[in-house]
């Protein structure tokens, strides 16, 4: 789910608990079901990433500094899945009053799988927590998000949260994009625009882009990426993160998967 979200009010330890039972008790299961002629009924996923600024929906939530992010998922082959996604963070401007907050921990859990030939959906269910935050900085969200991908290439989705980043207010995501390789080269495009409803939450809406160049050698992947946005005016930089934060900027990733 890295931009990824992802139950509102459902306290972090609880989550950590359920997604922990959740992970555990099907382990049994899976290796009785398992038999010579057909793949597990489970199958566990992860990795870790090298961010050279961790840019999410347009902003950067590192105060433009490099981050870690790292990922373990549970997949069942009915298309059911839970997580644990984790990233370092720095919201704290020089200057301002320290939130306590070093990083973001998201579960989630979610189904993906096939409609019909060349179309499929991924929705997820996410509550994002912010663990060591003081008094006055609470940001936790839950967050609702659908995704559908077609002709191979094309994907659009849309983001619900019904009290974003603890300010009182519903968020909407809009984004469309795609991702499309260059010829025989090991090279891929990617592109995609967003558009982000913070009115009721913040008074505001703004634009973001991405566009990346994308490569994988075995199991690791690197993405070049120029991120921008537009109409990120002084209400969302009030309520939210300063406006020079949104603006373009370009940004390494490496990150291995297994």
């Amino acid at each position: 789910m890295s931009d990824r979200p992802h139950l509102r009010r459902c306290a972090p330890s609880a989550i950590l608990l359920a997604l922990g039972l959740a992970v555990l008790s099907p382990l049994p299961a899976a290796a009785q079901d398992a038999t010579a002629s057909e793949p597990p009924a489970w199958a566990l996923h992860g990795g870790v990433s090298a961010l050279s600024d961790y840019i999410w929906r347009g902003v950067s939530q590192t105060q433009e500094d490099p981050a870690l992010q790292a990922e373990i998922e549970l997949e069942h082959r009915s298309g059911f899945y839970a997580g644990l996604w984790a990233s370092s963070i720095d919201f704290t401007a020089a200057g301002e009053e320290d939130d306590g907050i070093d990083y973001e921990l998201d579960g989630y859990l979610g189904w993906a799988g096939e409609l019909r030939p060349g179309l499929e959906l991924d929705v997820a269910l996410m509550r994002a927590a912010y663990p060591g935050a003081r008094s006055g900085f609470d940001y936790d969200y839950t967050e609702l998000e659908g995704t559908l991908s077609f002709a191979e290439h094309y994907h659009v989705g849309l983001a619900y949260s019904p009290d974003i980043f603890g300010l009182g207010g519903k968020g909407y995501y809009w984004n469309a994009g795609g991702e499309w390789p260059l010829g025989e080269s090991g090279f891929g495009l990617k592109a995609q625009i967003g558009h982000y409803d913070l009115e009721d939450a913040a008074g505001d809406s703004y634009n973001d882009y991405l566009l990346a160049l994308t490569r994988e050698f075995g199991p690791v992947q690197a993405e070049l990426q120029y991120t921008d946005t537009s109409s990120y005016g002084a209400e969302l930089s009030e309520a939210l993160d300063d406006g020079k934060l949104a603006d373009g900027r370009v940004s390494l990733v490496v990150g291995w998967k297994f």
